[in-house]
């Protein structure tokens, strides 16, 4: 009897894919051999083709119509297909290679192996997760599998360091969009040059400020330049496994850099602007980009409620299939700050690296996930190294840039140091960019889905003794917190998962009109922004299901299997909710969400969102300074 030879015997010897023709004779032959009675005809095609050749030849599994494996001994795989490609019924004969996932760790010097739970330098945030940092977003696992064409992610912060050996190949023409000279420091306004030129600032710049601008910026003197736009530039798509520097969550991506942000902040007017034209709508006074993004990161925000200006722009952005990710905000656990806040927008929280809630982040039910900001725990109380900072692309200037290899620098734990929800936004932006580089379709409400349903479980224990549950913002200040899904988001990052899911699954999702319900009023769950799976084409069934009404919402009149399902909330609270879509392939694609009717108490503080706090030994350190405190016209970065 002929039979599959075992795995053990062919290791290290030829396999070879072999293609026949449609009319090739080895299949009529089967198939006659098959009438006669010889129903082990179909497995010996192989075997038969290698007898025609002159060589001893056994029948693998058959891959696919008339695609078989041949094995053989004593000669190698490209020998044995040379062979058989000669026969006349094979179209082709390629040998049957050996892969392996690309996981490998990047030769970037600053991407280091995890060893020690206190990480002085290295990029811990990308590694797989452990014990030991289960905050970290699993960048390698993703690496492998998004191998499509890098996407363009917009940087709308404060400019970028074209100079910096990281970045300068990754960068495509971006644009200035800030108004005005005294805050973009550079006479003439808006331009084509997005260099980030410093952000420091004197009192007499402040002055030259208001006497420009005519109100007063409220900001305080600032000795050092931020270089933030350069820092979360790094973050997304500074240039990876090139044995220098760093590596990126998204080797592949492209960097459209559009500056916003000046001395003291920036006006919504501009970053509107830069919005617009960053997702290649048309702007006033503006040469259109030629490589519009599909991300746009914004690292910024102030505590104010979404303008009807943001929401107006923000859903042409989306409208034009662009991704729009902000940070939640360093508030201290209070309410996420705008634009964050705004319908359409994935806001990201920040964790520490143990995957509770950092003490300085803002959370609420407005985000969609969290990803890791850095903290600065440390051995001890006296311990002053930031362990777990955020390593980046930077500049060494203290105020104007350095410019050359000289002024290319990376933040560290010791003397430059980086943290904050600014971090944990481009980790998120170049997660959908591997996302986008997979699957280009994905609509952004697809891509927000996707996120939620990949994200992993947030920790239950682990922290600080004295740490209790989140609660939904009050207005009071909430530290280090185990977040839930109601106040940090469906989970935290996963980039492996993600990529994944956006690879190969269905996708449900569910938008809620108004985005803002309230007590009384009719709001509808609509399903029909799912989307079916890449061999799919269509989604067939939907199924609603309460998981908790909240003392607000009832099931009892849904119909559960329709697209869309219209509920009237009694009362201020939240509920929650789950849908579950089958595509005509007969996959299936769930995702729950919470639903908060009547908005949560906001405070707005002259600080407009400020420092951090309640770190392990009151480590919150000067990096938090960089933080400007701007009135509600303004948005501030969020260092």
């Amino acid at each position: 009897m002929l039979g599959l030879a075992s795995w053990s015997s062919f290791a290290d010897s030829a396999r070879v894919m072999v293609k026949l023709k449609a009319d090739a004779s080895l299949l009529r032959s089967s198939v006659v051999q098959a009438q006669s009675g010889d129903n082990t005809a179909q497995n010996h095609v192989m075997q038969r083709l290698g007898l025609r050749r002159g060589l001893e030849v056994q029948d693998g599994r058959e891959v696919g119509n008339r695609l078989h494996v041949a094995l053989a001994q004593g000669m190698s795989s490209e020998a044995l297909a040379a062979v058989l490609a000669k026969d006349s019924d094979v179209v082709y004969a390629v040998p049957d290679r050996w892969r392996k996932p690309h996981t490998a760790v990047p030769n970037d010097p600053l991407y280091v192996a995890m060893g020690n739970i206190y990480v002085d330098t290295g990029q811990w945030y990308l590694h797989p997760y452990d014990s030991t940092i289960p905050a970290a977003i699993n960048a390698e696992g993703a690496w492998g599998t998004a191998t499509g064409l890098g996407q363009v992610v917009a940087v709308l912060d404060s400019g970028v360091r074209f100079d910096h050996p990281d970045l300068q190949n990754k960068l495509n023409s971006g644009y200035n969009m800030i108004s005005y000279a005294s805050v973009a420091g550079v006479s003439g306004g808006r331009s084509a040059d997005a260099s980030d030129l410093g952000d420091w600032v004197d009192s007499a710049g402040i002055t030259a400020i208001h006497n420009e601008v005519g109100v007063n910026p409220e900001c305080d003197v600032q000795a050092t330049s931020s270089w933030h736009g350069t820092k979360v530039s790094g973050i997304i798509g500074a240039e990876t496994n090139n044995s220098i520097g760093m590596a990126s969550v998204a080797p592949d991506a492209r960097i459209l850099p559009v500056r916003i942000l000046g001395k003291c902040g920036g006006w919504d007017s501009d970053i509107l602007a830069g919005m617009r034209w960053a997702a290649g709508l048309a702007v006033s006074g503006a040469t259109s980009t030629t490589t519009p993004a599909r991300v746009i990161n914004m690292s910024l925000g102030a505590q104010d409620s979404c303008s009807q200006a943001y929401k107006d722009v923000i859903n042409e952005v989306t409208s034009a299939h662009v991704v729009i990710v902000a940070s939640a905000g360093n508030d201290d656990g209070k309410a996420v700050s705008s634009p964050a806040n705004c319908p359409g927008v994935i806001a990201v929280a920040g964790l520490r690296h143990a995957g509770t809630k950092v003490g300085y982040s803002s959370i609420g039910p407005e985000v969609t996930v969290s990803a890791p900001s850095g903290n600065c725990a440390g051995a001890d109380s006296n311990d002053t190294t930031c362990h777990y900072a955020i390593l980046t692309t930077t500049n060494t200037g203290a105020t104007s840039p350095v410019a050359g290899p000289a002024g290319a620098g990376y933040t560290n734990s010791t003397t430059n140091i980086s943290y904050g929800t600014s971090f944990a936004a481009p980790q998120v932006s170049g997660t959908v960019a591997l996302m986008l580089q997979v699957r280009s379709s994905l609509t952004p409400a697809a891509v927000s889905s996707l996120l939620r349903k990949s994200a992993r479980a947030f920790p239950t224990t682990g922290a600080a003794t004295s740490s209790s549950v989140c609660h939904l913002p009050d207005g009071t200040q909430q530290l280090e917190c185990y977040c839930t899904t109601l106040t940090c988001g469906a989970g935290m990052l996963d980039a492996a998962a993600a990529v994944q899911a956006a690879s190969s699954d269905a996708v449900a999702v569910i938008a809620v009109s108004p985005a803002a319900p309230t007590p009384g009023v009719v709001t509808h769950l609509d399903g029909t922004q799912s989307m079916p799976s890449p061999g799919g084409s269509s989604i067939v069934s939907y199924q609603w299901t309460l998981l908790d009404g909240g003392g607000i919402v009832s099931s009892s009149a849904w119909n559960a299997s329709s697209s869309t399902v219209p509920v009237t909330p009694s009362g201020t609270g939240s509920f929650h909710v789950q849908l579950t879509v089958t595509d005509n392939t007969a996959q299936t694609a769930s995702i729950d969400q919470w639903v908060v009717v009547g908005a949560p108490t906001v405070t707005t503080t002259s600080s407009g969102g400020g420092g951090g706090g309640g770190e392990v030994g009151g480590l919150e350190l000067a990096a938090m300074a960089l933080c400007l405190a701007l009135g509600t016209s303004w948005r501030r970065i969020k260092a």
